[in-house]
């Protein structure tokens, strides 16, 4: 059964189809059974989506080795403003990834604040930033400088980082309705 369409940004057919546009946009290119595991949807109903999205000219499919792998249309005429749109309803995710993955002295980080709660169908404005919460007991704000403004440049979303320590009293309720995005097997 189709999940309603996300209240973050409700142009598109489904909350799946934004998600996985989001990450054929953002993420790592992958067959139709990585996005499917990757992303927690049926394999069935990615491969419809995978179908649909294919037909309409949004994304192609490239072989690779022996599977067929969903790449972003990017000769597109509003491929950058779909790119844009994508990165701020869902594909922050996978750059938030790729940004933060190779940190070691960072234990977690994830989304929290408005955009988290329209992602999970708490209705309100839209959001004006992206709160994103960097579980370190090393690193400050201002050690995240440079990364910050990369999320910013290639999301074009207003990001706001918060540097918590792991035995900061408000983790958890920084945690509640939170997207979570890495968490190292070490984490607290």
């Amino acid at each position: 059964m189709a999940m309603p369409s996300s209240a973050l940004l409700p142009l598109f057919r489904s909350a799946q189809q934004m998600r996985l546009l989001a990450e054929i946009f953002h993420g790592v290119p992958a067959t139709g059974a990585e996005l499917a595991r990757r992303l927690g949807i049926p394999q069935s109903t990615v491969a419809r989506e995978l179908a649909r999205l294919e037909g309409s000219g949004l994304i192609r499919t490239e072989i690779v080795g022996t599977g067929q792998v969903a790449v972003p249309a990017d000769d597109l005429p509003f491929a950058p403003a779909l790119r844009q749109l994508l990165a701020y309803v869902g594909g922050i995710v996978p750059v938030l990834i790729a940004e933060y993955d190779g940190r070691p002295e960072i234990d977690e980080v994830f989304i929290f604040g408005s955009w988290a709660d329209r992602v999970n169908g708490i209705s309100g404005p839209p959001p004006n930033d992206i709160d994103i919460a960097i579980v370190a007991d090393s690193l400050t704000r201002f050690d995240l400088a440079e990364e910050r403004l990369r999320l910013e440049a290639s999301t074009g979303a207003k990001i706001d980082q918060f540097v918590v320590e792991p035995d900061n009293e408000r983790l958890a309720e920084l945690r509640q309705h939170s997207i979570p995005v890495l968490r190292r097997q070490h984490a607290r």
